[in-house]
C-alpha cells in the first residue's frame, strides 16, 4: 500500500513552506489559546478559588514567541503574579505572618469594616491546581482545536 504525491504545478517550494511555517505557528498559538481559555473556564467552574480582583484569571495567557514556540503563562509574563504559585502547589503550616512595613496586618471583615493584628498565625493553603490540573484533558481539547485550526487553513495555504 502506498499513496502517491505528485506537484502538478510549477511553484516556489519555499514559499509554500514558509506559509505552512506560519500556518503551523497560528496553529500553536490556537492551541495555547484554548488552553489557557481552558484553564480560566475550570477556575470559575470547579471555584477553585474566588478571585478578588481577577488579575489571576486574567494573567492566564499564551503568548507566541516564534513561529514555532508558543509559551502559556499561568501567573503573568510581564507582571509575575508571585501567589499563583502558592494557589497551584499550596503551602506548608502553619507558619507565621508578621507585619512588616507597618505596625498591623489590616484585613476586611464580611460587615464591611477591618481587623488589625501585629501577627497572624496561617494554617497553610492547599493546592488548587488550576494551571496543571487535568492537563491532559485540557491540552487534548487544545490540540483538537489546533488540528481543526490547521486543516480549515490547509487547503488556503496549498491553493495559492
Amino acid at each position: 500500500m502506498a499513496i502517491e504525491v505528485k506537484i502538478t504545478k510549477d511553484f516556489d517550494l519555499a514559499k509554500v513552506s514558509r506559509r505552512l511555517l506560519k500556518l503551523a505557528g497560528a496553529t500553536l498559538s490556537v492551541i495555547g489559546n484554548s488552553y489557557a481559555k481552558e484553564t480560566r473556564k475550570n477556575v470559575v467552574r470547579k471555584q477553585l478559588f474566588k478571585s478578588r480582583t481577577g488579575a489571576l484569571l486574567n494573567s492566564i495567557m499564551a503568548v507566541p514567541e516564534s513561529d514555532t514556540r508558543v509559551v502559556i503563562f499561568g501567573a503573568g509574563k510581564d507582571n509575575f503574579l508571585e501567589y499563583g504559585k502558592f494557589l497551584e502547589f499550596g503551602t506548608k503550616g502553619p507558619y507565621t505572618i508578621r507585619a512588616r512595613y507597618r505596625k498591623y496586618l489590616i484585613f476586611p471583615t464580611p460587615d464591611g469594616g477591618y481587623r488589625k493584628k501585629k501577627l497572624v498565625v496561617h494554617p497553610g493553603i492547599r493546592p488548587r491546581r488550576y494551571f496543571f490540573g487535568d492537563y491532559e484533558k485540557k491540552m487534548a481539547k487544545a490540540v483538537n482545536e489546533g488540528r481543526l485550526f490547521f486543516r480549515s487553513k490547509l487547503s488556503e495555504v496549498l491553493s495559492d
